[in-house]
């Protein structure tokens, strides 16, 4: 192997395989928190409010509320404008052709979503201090799909598919909940001829895609408009990214059939070249270039542009928006807490994770199967269903999101750092205790099994 792929082959393993996307996210996290608490905390605070200008004909588009946005809002309003346009296109494709395709599919994992929202809700809202503090109730219904299936990956040898599948659909449905809270809860001042601009470039680009135009600069140019309109508007701008993604068609202009049939075509119109070595230098003629590429474009038209785009855009969105989205809100100065001064607050986000997320999961999900009547695997059982439930409650990324939505950085400041060290607290806890309760209860299973077998 030469030096060069002896350096940048273990990198392409690591970004290839999607759930190392949460290691990086968790070493954001550990790298603000250490910035944000030494002596570099007044260098960082000035990046967070470091403005974004970017002026296209006249025409500010980086500004908020007349002012030109902080980098922090322009992580939270524009960065993850992508993430959320990455997890629409992971929608469309659940509800074409995923586990939430029918109702007799997405029935349980949905129903467990519910529960998971409902209960962390409430259980925050009897704990945290009354008023203003109170918008901060959905920042534990979050459940971060990366973490969790990280955490399942690991554990995989303990937790049936089944399961596997479920957490992972119940994720899915748990951002479609998120996302409702934000349009619903999140937006303020709303401009109807902004507003109306923005929905009709969306029905526009429904109506391109459902009658097949599958040039994907398309979307994201429509994306764009989309994305500006709607921040003038009020509603949030995340909420464009999910509308514009479920507005991208999955179907193909060239079917596996013909693809295949053309790749066996051009194959026997090439030159042979078997007698070749590895590395040696071959030369093609133009012809021949030319029939290549029209395989390979035949076989981009192949893909679906809803994967095509997921795709291209899910390593940016796991090693750069997400990371940056992390470092810019996780960054929290303990030494801005005085000791006694601390509200409920955290508590309720926390107990809302570590709590209220397995019990409405596990509750809602297990009185369903009772009603039900519902058939699972043979290898899941309440215990096992419990303990995977655990995991539901780490919700870092959509929870900090939803926090940064809830508490005014200007005016709830203390609110805001508060809510952020109990998802952090909530989350942690969440993840140690249902990977070891994962473990006890797959071996003890195991144990019993092979007692029976004895």
């Amino acid at each position: 192997m030469s030096p060069t792929n002896r350096i940048f082959r273990p990198i392409q393993r690591f970004t290839i395989r999607k759930v190392d996307s949460s290691v990086v996210l968790f070493l954001a996290t550990i790298i603000a928190l250490i910035v944000a608490n030494s002596p570099l905390r007044d260098l960082y605070h000035s990046l967070l409010a470091m403005p974004i200008n970017l002026n296209i004909l006249g025409v500010d588009i980086f500004q908020h509320h007349g002012e030109p946005m902080s980098f922090l809002l322009f992580a939270n309003d524009v960065l993850m404008v992508f993430f959320f346009f990455v997890v629409g296109l992971d929608i469309k494709q659940q509800l074409l052709v995923g586990e939430l395709s029918s109702i007799k599919k997405a029935m349980m994992p949905v129903v467990g979503a519910i529960g998971g929202m409902i209960v962390p809700i409430l259980l925050f809202l009897l704990i945290a201090p009354s008023g203003d503090a109170s918008r901060g109730a959905a920042i534990p219904m979050a459940t971060d799909i990366a973490f969790v299936l990280a955490v399942l990956m690991v554990l995989k040898d303990h937790v049936p598919v089944s399961l596997r599948v479920f957490m992972t659909t119940l994720a899915v449905a748990d951002d479609i909940g998120g996302i409702i809270v934000i349009a619903l809860f999140y937006s303020s001042g709303i401009n109807l001829l902004m507003l109306g601009i923005g929905l009709a470039i969306v029905a526009l680009l429904a109506i391109l895609g459902r009658i097949g135009v599958r040039r994907i600069w398309l979307y994201m140019v429509g994306l764009f408009f989309v994305w500006f309109f709607f921040l003038q508007s009020g509603i949030h701008t995340t909420i464009a990214g999910v509308m514009v993604a479920l507005t991208v068609p999955m179907t193909t202009s060239v079917s596996r059939h013909q693809l295949s049939h053309l790749a066996g075509t051009v194959s026997k119109m090439l030159p042979d070249t078997e007698d070749a070595q590895k590395g040696q230098t071959i030369h093609l003629d133009g012809a021949d270039i030319a029939l290549i590429n029209s395989l390979r474009q035949s076989a981009t038209r192949a893909i679906p542009p809803v994967q095509r785009l997921e795709h291209a855009l899910t390593s940016w969105v796991n090693y750069l928006i997400l990371p940056i989205f992390a470092f810019v809100n996780a960054g929290i100065d303990f030494s801005t807490f005085a000791m006694g001064g601390i509200s409920a607050l955290p508590v309720a986000v926390s107990l809302g994770l570590f709590i209220g997320k397995p019990v409405g999961i596990f509750l809602f999900t297990y009185v369903y199967i009772r009603l039900t009547k519902h058939q699972w695997s043979e290898d899941v059982y309440p215990a096992l269903l419990f303990a995977v439930s655990i995991l539901g409650g780490i919700g870092f990324t959509v929870s900090m999101f939803i926090a940064s939505l809830s508490y005014d950085v200007q005016l709830h400041l203390d609110w805001l750092s508060e809510a952020k060290l109990g998802i952090l607290v909530g989350s942690l806890i969440s993840g140690v205790v249902g990977y070891i309760a994962v473990l006890a209860v797959g071996k003890r299973h195991q144990e019993k099994m092979a007692q029976k077998a004895n």
